[in-house]
């Protein structure tokens, strides 16, 4: 296991553990892809890994990277549910893949570490607001930024309603100052019938 993989690491947590604040959205629009099934650490690692394998594969992934390796934030998965989630285990497996690709150069941890912590309060703004994440990226002196968040979806029907963690992860372009790549995954965590929508 080399320098880079252990620093990429140890930065993860810094956003992590500041984002923990439950987060539960109430939406009739599915992503595209759901799964159904007993749900656990495995399960979800195994979706993140499947996004990451995505956006590997993605084309304009490869472009950026084909002619040499730009410099990349990763802050993984945030927890935005009130649930407990190894995200420390599901953003290692996240890192391992980025780490054998050897497509990207990575910020360092004191440039992580001090971003972190003047962005532990304005979190949940880098998902809905490019603009904000350039700001983000700009910090930490990265070409891009990797970004996920793991958060509660509620979606009600005529006569069940269902709870679904969702998964996203995007990777934002600073210089064009938008997101280029992003994917989405949902796990059924609950599902039961109700009586007039209750």
């Amino acid at each position: 296991m080399n320098k880079t993989f252990l620093t990429c690491c140890a930065i993860i947590p810094i956003l992590v553990l500041q984002g923990c604040t439950n987060t539960v959205k109430y939406d009739d629009k599915p992503a595209a892809k759901t799964v159904h099934q007993d749900l656990g650490t495995d399960t979800l690692q195994s979706s993140s890994l499947s996004m990451m394998e995505t956006l590997l594969d993605d084309s304009k992934v490869k472009k950026i990277t084909q002619s040499g390796r730009p410099q990349l934030a990763v802050f993984g998965m945030i927890n935005f549910t009130n649930d407990k989630i190894d995200l420390a285990t599901i953003n290692g497996q996240l890192m391992s893949e980025l780490n054998k690709s050897n497509r990207f150069r990575y910020t360092d941890i004191d440039t992580m570490a001090e971003a972190g912590m003047a962005w532990q309060n304005r979190l949940y703004t880098l998902f809905e607001e490019p603009a904000s994440a350039k700001q983000l990226a700009d910090a930490v002196n990265a070409d891009y930024l990797l970004i996920g968040e793991i958060s509660n979806v509620i979606r009600t029907g005529p006569n069940n309603k269902r709870v679904l963690y969702r998964l996203t992860l995007k990777l934002l372009d600073k210089e064009k100052g938008a997101f280029i790549w992003q994917d989405q995954r949902e796990l059924l965590k609950s599902e039961k019938d109700v009586v007039y929508g209750v």
